[in-house]
């Protein structure tokens, strides 16, 4: 049951929160605004001289990079909340028992025999809340904005992508284009490499526009070429492949088979705009190699040992701040740092041994949880308070 010291210490802890979230993204904002300040004039140049239906746009430049500015870094708000919410978990913890300590608000609480363990789970719980709407970022916004999240500065309306080679090892197809358009599901200047026993010779056949169709209960997904050259009729197709090099509904149309989707052209390596469902679909599609799928689980097992391991460095960070001789709010601080770096270390040398095949993939993403669990509990133990 929460007390009236429960509720007082949540207030303060979000009231921090926020106050640091606004503060770093705000520096974020400056920053990369200042160092980028070219694209967003480039696009609000374009905004202001374009013509839209015949009609000259009447605002001016000005406020066309201001508005330009604002929907960009709204966008990036939900990505950047994602990245500095575990620091600002630990951060806040801290930051809330620093001054409470340093202004007597815990001795009555202390001097009244409850134990220093209880005043751990009101902080437990707004890291719980924290981790919640991560999880609802992560899974619901992020991947709703994806394409918003990889535009480009100034032209937050396209949603072009460069396109990254993908061999598909289920067909043996490589994969190629210029850029893919994520909202329309697109792919400009296409090509697709044919090899052997497929076709009697290696073959690349190109499209000005391919599109991709995702599957249904009466046919497989894949990329719909129009106005493919060479048409369907000139190439030597074996008779096995014909499943997967099939005519299109047009006389100029190709259309062939794979589980390559747009996502996967661009940034495929790129976990965090994906939801946990994709992520998994992911690592189930055969198209992928070996080495791209084992980074995909590793990439799963972190996802889901992230909530617990903020838990753990907020509860790690209390028996330091929680002392009986008085410390500066920047020595706290500092201290707390000193530790999440050696905690971070940890991960990061796990993760490295995960990608490296040296443990697998989840043994990678589950050490660190283990190990920096002891850790917790004997400092907790040794640390006087």
């Amino acid at each position: 049951m929460f007390t009236t010291f429960d509720r007082y210490l949540l207030k303060r802890y979000f009231h921090v929160f926020v106050i640091g979230f606004i503060a770093t993204y705000g520096l974020y904002v400056v920053f990369d605004g200042f160092t980028n300040i070219d694209g967003f004039q480039a696009g609000a140049e374009k905004v202001s001289s374009n013509d839209l239906n015949g009609l000259e746009v009447e605002q001016n430049a000005s406020t066309s990079l201001l508005w330009i500015m604002l929907e960009f870094y709204f966008y990036q708000s939900s990505l950047f909340f994602d990245m500095i919410s575990p620091i600002l978990s630990v951060l806040a913890g801290v930051v809330v028992f620093s001054l409470m300590v340093r202004h007597g608000e815990l001795n009555p609480v202390l001097s009244a025999g409850i134990p220093t363990y209880r005043l751990a789970i009101p902080l437990a719980m707004a890291t719980i809340i924290v981790n919640c709407v991560m999880c609802l970022n992560q899974e619901v916004i992020i991947p709703s904005i994806a394409d918003k999240l990889q535009a480009e500065r100034g032209d937050m309306a396209s949603s072009a992508q460069f396109v990254e080679p993908v061999y598909d090892f289920s067909t043996r197809i490589m994969i190629n284009g210029q850029e893919v358009f994520l909202t329309e599901q697109k792919m400009k200047n296409a090509e697709f490499v044919l090899s052997k026993p497929m076709v009697h010779d290696f073959v690349t056949v190109k499209s000005d526009t391919a599109i991709y169709q995702t599957p249904t209960q009466t046919r497989p997904g894949g990329w719909l070429l129009k106005q493919a050259t060479p048409s369907y009729q000139e190439l030597e197709i074996a008779e096995f492949a014909r499943e997967i090099i099939q005519p299109g509904p047009e006389p100029n149309e190709i259309f062939i088979v794979t589980d390559v989707g747009c996502d996967q052209l661009c940034n495929r390596n790129f976990s965090s705009l994906i939801s946990t469902s994709d992520l998994i679909a992911r690592i189930n599609n055969p198209s992928f190699s070996d080495l791209s799928i084992r980074k995909q689980k590793l990439d799963l097992h972190s996802r889901l040992t992230r909530p617990i391991m903020n838990l753990i460095a907020v509860l790690i960070s209390i028996p330091f701040v929680l002392r009986k001789e008085s410390r500066s709010l920047i020595l706290n601080i500092a201290i707390c740092a000193c530790v999440m770096g050696g905690l971070f270390g940890i991960s990061q040398c796990f993760i490295y041994m995960g990608s490296t095949k040296l443990i697998s993939p989840d043994q990678a993403a589950w050490f660190p949880v283990i190990t920096n669990g002891t850790l917790a509990a004997w400092f907790t133990n040794r640390v006087q308070t």
